[in-house]
């Protein structure tokens, strides 16, 4: 049967009136069992599908989300957002993905588009401290919002992270222990709170040790894998080259490995190298790396739950809720002792 079929066909093969169909399909007022079986049944054999805007416009709801991330081809957010989909579409949900290109305009514009699609939630990785504006208008709107990755401490509203600055205290600390007193630390921008964060660990591990931090062992560059590869050059080209080096995300990592392959650096034989997130291929490379590994899939889950919960209360927050996580410290063969 043709996918045009409407209530109304199906309510004349049941032998009930338009409303009554209505009803049923619609889920809503009182029909008995015997009605809504046939209704049911006409249905099934019509091929009748239910037409989704006039349904949202009947509960008050679409069962869209927006997830709005700085760039989906990041592993991190790629991952992340395979595990919130499943979850949210065992709720009937489905997601709607936008990416900003790390650029708080297009977030801006992220965010009104996704609230013109009428969605009723958003997962905001925010790409700036700065311009929050946007966020605050989809809480003023009843939209429920939870921040993941990146919290913005000053805002009341629920948010999902890994403890930035214990993680990369550890690995810096870890390095420090080694001997290393030369340490590179490769960002991208530092209006993303999480880097804030990551900084800050590693400016703890040195004070910790009684050092303070050589800024010029500092690179922060933009988001993109080359742009990784050109701070990584930078870092490695100075005459102050440091002895081991911390990234701040998968696309720095993956942009030293590169600059360090193309200038012949041998990893740890020359420099020690820990980075931060887990990529399956970082066990194959030579040497594996040394990671700090986020827990990806309980970010999801945490992030699911939260958002789930909030849309039921139709977006309202009484006491915004901030779940931080623990990361792991993966060894493998990219750092040895300082000689």
């Amino acid at each position: 049967m043709s996918s045009k079929v409407t209530v109304r066909d199906v309510a004349k093969d049941a032998g009930v009136s338009s409303a009554t169909a209505s009803r049923v399909m619609g889920n809503y007022g009182y029909v008995s069992d015997e009605v809504r079986a046939a209704v049911l049944e006409s249905a099934r054999k019509l091929g009748y599908r239910p037409h989704a805007l006039a349904k949202s416009m009947v509960k008050g709801e679409t069962k869209t989300i927006g997830f709005v991330v700085g760039d989906i081809e990041n592993p991190f957010f790629a991952s992340l957002a395979k595990y919130v989909n499943a979850l949210i579409s065992l709720q009937g949900y489905t997601m709607m993905v936008y990416t900003t290109d790390e650029n708080v305009e297009e977030e801006v514009r992220g965010v009104d588009s996704l609230l013109s699609k009428q969605v009723d939630g958003l997962i905001i990785a925010p790409s700036s401290d700065k311009e929050v504006s946007h966020i605050l208008a989809a809480q003023g709107a009843g939209v429920a919002v939870v921040l993941v990755d990146r919290p913005l401490p000053n805002l009341d509203i629920d948010c999902v992270s890994v403890d930035n600055v214990q993680a990369m205290q550890e690995a810096v600390s870890f390095l420090l222990d080694l001997g290393h007193r030369e340490i590179g630390f490769l960002s991208d921008s530092l209006e993303i709170s999480s880097n804030q964060e990551r900084l800050a660990g590693y400016t703890k591990a040195h004070n910790d040790h009684g050092l303070t931090v050589d800024e010029a062992l500092i690179k922060v560059t933009g988001y993109t894998v080359m742009d990784g590869y050109r701070g990584a050059v930078g870092l490695l080209s100075s005459p102050q080259r440091p002895s081991a080096v911390v990234t701040a995300n998968n696309f720095m990592t993956t942009g030293f490995l590169l600059a360090a392959h193309d200038m012949g650096i041998v990893i740890p034989d020359a420099i020690s190298l820990i980075g931060f997130d887990e990529l399956d291929w970082y066990k194959l490379t030579n040497p594996p790396i040394t990671t700090i590994a986020q827990p990806i899939k309980r970010i999801g889950q945490e992030v699911s739950r939260l958002l789930l919960s909030r849309m039921a209360s139709k977006g309202e927050i009484t006491h915004p809720e901030t779940v931080l996580l623990s990361t792991h410290l993966t060894h493998r063969n990219s750092t040895r002792k300082f000689a």
